[in-house]
């Protein structure tokens, strides 16, 4: 799976708008999609097998292949030609989406729209894989259009946190490198008090465009769900900024409340990225 989006799917049809996305994402990249169901099967017998003659696995799989093949229909329809190969893999969920996204380019996942559980259950999805593969993870908020890439005609903004932390250094470094292939504005929303995080240490790269800076002293995911209305993407680290550290500074709500996809970038080298360069900035101020 070198060189592949991988998505994970969930049951009916909550993955639709993380597949729909995925697909547009793979078909700009070049690259085939990958759909990928967790078989859990429940121990023990289930009533009524013996009558039946349908074991719970056999149910299961069954419902999981025809999940996997609506969903490569609907990532047909949003990019047609695309390559797509689907799998059901019986374990875990974290383990299994582990497993792909090791030789992944990218790892999807969907919010599937149920509410105070989706926290609950995304936040534990996406704890167990973000900063644990070597790859970014995207999580598409229930009901984001694919066409959410062509805001601004294909160049809206970019927007990443930012609070002087490693972890933050690296998704700065993804961010720019994004919005400098889109030629898309970078906005950096500054975590904490000024005083706390440098204005001149932005990550970016040759040729990017110049960051819009917007400081939030307080209730940074509120600023960052603000600016996601009329974003492509918001991205954000693995460490003090983000997704699971013990301060909480950007919780995981802030998917939730997202206007657009949210990539959590691990702490770790992003192709492209150069050296810290203040001349590329331009401070600009707001809450």
């Amino acid at each position: 799976m070198t060189g592949a989006v991988v998505v994970g799917v969930a049951p009916e049809g909550r993955s639709a708008a993380a597949v729909r996305w995925a697909a547009a994402e793979a078909g700009e990249r070049g690259l085939p999609l990958h759909l990928v169901n967790a078989l859990v099967v429940p121990a023990g017998a289930m009533p009524g097998e013996v009558f039946a003659g349908i074991t719970a696995a056999r149910g299961l799989r069954a419902l999981a292949e025809r999940e996997l093949a609506e969903m490569t229909l609907a990532a047909r329809e949003v990019a047609p030609g695309l390559t797509v190969g689907s799998v059901v893999v019986q374990g875990p969920t974290i383990g299994v989406l582990r497993a792909r996204a090791r030789t992944a380019d990218l790892l999807v996942l969907g919010s599937d729209g149920l509410g105070p559980v989706t926290d609950l259950v995304l936040g534990g999805i996406a704890r167990g894989v973000c900063g644990h593969v070597p790859g970014p993870v995207v999580v598409v908020p229930e009901g984001c259009d694919p066409a959410v890439r062509t805001r601004g005609d294909g160049h809206a903004a970019v927007v990443v946190g930012d609070d002087g932390t490693p972890g933050s250094y690296r998704a700065l470094g993804f961010a720019a490198e994004r919005a400098r292939a889109r030629s898309a504005p970078l906005v950096v929303v500054r975590c904490g008090d000024p005083w706390d995080v440098p204005h001149d240490d932005l990550v970016l790269t040759d040729g990017g465009p110049p960051a819009e800076i917007v400081v939030a002293r307080e209730l940074p995911d509120r600023v960052l769900a603000q600016r996601s209305v009329d974003a492509e993407m918001v991205v954000l680290g693995v460490g003090d900024h983000g997704w699971w550290h013990p301060r909480r500074r950007t919780r995981p709500g802030v998917v939730l409340r997202s206007a657009c996809p949210v990539a959590v970038v691990p702490p770790v080298p992003v192709p492209g990225a150069v050296t810290r360069s203040p001349a590329h900035a331009s401070a600009g101020r707001g809450s």
